[in-house]
């Protein structure tokens, strides 16, 4: 399930510091995961729409903060129902904001994985791994994302698998975990010779790309 996720602008919030960062998301997450969400659910079962508000609306805005905005719009859901004064229901609306939760974890822990895997083949040398993939996003990933769109429109499945598997490569390079799990069932489909749902997987390849060059431009700023 596609996760709505812009670690771009909440990388500006903190100044470009990724460390900041990391802190802010996991801090977040763990109070949602450990405190928020139980009291939410007891405060509904209680039928107190204003204890439920309360957690509803820091969840929101805490969300949108750190970047995760499909988080965000469903505990602005609970939110907007809770603070009308009423619990009735809620229950669908808690357990879209319980799988939102769960999603945007998921997503973190994958990209920090994915970052901590690209260092490792750095050498764990921060300094070269920032350089490495700053030049990347630079001067790399939009040509080979240009490439992938032009074999698509070449309808050249051949050029597709092997203009997939080169940004692959990339994004592994630099740990990119959205646009490496985009990539991943183009490839796949490409090498089969099937192009009936390339134009989208491709649209999708292109938006994570884009928001991979945005997160690593942000990263630029730093001192």
């Amino acid at each position: 399930k596609h996760v709505a996720v812009n670690l771009a602008s909440a990388l500006e919030r903190c100044s470009g510091d990724t460390e900041l960062l990391t802190q802010v998301i996991s801090e977040t997450f763990e109070k949602a995961k450990t405190e928020q969400l139980q009291h939410i659910r007891t405060a509904l079962q209680n039928g107190d729409h204003a204890g439920a508000h309360f957690h509803a609306h820091s969840i929101k805005g805490a969300s949108a903060t750190i970047g995760f905005d499909g988080l965000s719009k469903a505990a602005k859901a609970l939110d907007d129902l809770v603070k009308g004064g009423t619990v009735e229901g809620s229950q669908p609306l808690v357990e879209e904001l319980q799988e939102q939760l769960d999603l945007a974890c998921d997503y973190w822990d994958r990209h920090t994985k994915a970052i901590a895997n690209a260092l490792e083949r750095c050498g764990d040398d921060q300094e070269l791994f920032y350089q490495i993939a700053k030049e990347m996003v630079q001067d790399v990933i939009p040509g080979q994302v240009e490439s992938v769109e032009a074999a698509l429109r070449d309808a050249d499945a051949g050029a597709l698998h092997a203009a997939a598997l080169q940004l692959l490569d990339a994004a592994e390079t630099i740990g990119a975990a959205p646009l490496i799990d985009a990539l991943r069932p183009l490839a796949d489909s490409a090498a089969a010779g099937k192009l009936d749902d390339a134009a989208a997987m491709v649209q999708c390849v292109r938006s994570e790309a884009d928001g991979t060059v945005a997160y690593w431009n942000q990263i630029e700023m730093e001192g």
